[in-house]
């Protein structure tokens, strides 16, 4: 079904794209008035094709582009669940 390698390479796509979306974030953050969240969503999204770009090309053509992609995607929404569950919300003081 689904082998060891296979969930390594989701969970080191979930690293990357937590740590390298949370620097594109920032980023959005410091250029645009943006919230948190929502700049964690588009930092996270845009990486997802670079990094799946860079994994393309550092195989020199052994493994295609969609297939990249679906793992780093994959990775995000992980990394995602891991920026949001330890990101600093406002709560409501009601």
């Amino acid at each position: 079904m689904i082998s060891p390698g296979f969930v390594a390479e989701i969970l080191g796509a979930a690293l990357i794209m937590a740590l390298t979306g949370a620097l594109v974030a920032w980023l959005l953050r410091k250029i645009a008035r943006i919230r948190l969240v929502p700049s964690y969503a588009l930092g996270i999204s845009v990486m997802t094709f670079v990094g799946a770009a860079l994994y393309v090309s550092s195989q020199n053509g052994a493994v295609d582009y969609l297939n990249a992609w679906i793992k780093y995607a994959i990775g995000g929404v992980v990394g995602f669940l891991i920026l949001y569950s330890t990101s600093r919300r406002s709560t409501s003081k009601t």
